[in-house]
């Protein structure tokens, strides 16, 4: 009986452990989303806007030797990234993610939504 109790023991011991290290990865992982929030809050839009342009023409950039059929732009009018898939032969574009009638309707929304909570009226 004394080797059962002791194994049950060491047991309950490991459990303890896996529960106390489990709840300080969650205390930590909150800590860190409080912090990219903080700093995600700290950035106006436009400096948000910019460090995606540039990291658009970086992955341009870094997709041009590669010679594949990926271009990626940002569409500030809705503030979306959108991959082009482009035929390299004649420049013609294959298909575009959001499509193009996706990136209208989001304007039209913007435009409709900034008319009914307009601070003005």
């Amino acid at each position: 009986m004394d080797i059962f109790s002791g194994i049950k023991n060491i047991q309950n011991n490991n459990y303890n452990k896996q529960l106390e290290l489990k709840h300080n990865n969650d205390i930590n992982h909150r800590k860190i989303e409080d912090i990219q929030k903080q700093n995600i809050e700290k950035k106006s839009k436009e400096e948000i806007k910019k460090e995606l342009q540039k990291v658009v023409q970086e992955l341009n950039e870094a997709m041009n030797p590669l010679n594949t059929n990926l271009e990626f732009k940002f569409n500030s009018k809705v503030d979306e990234l959108t991959v082009l898939v482009v035929d390299k032969k004649n420049n013609e574009i294959i298909r575009e993610f959001p499509p193009k009638d996706a990136l209208r309707l989001m304007e039209k929304m913007r435009e409709l939504v900034g008319m009914l909570f307009d601070k003005k009226g």
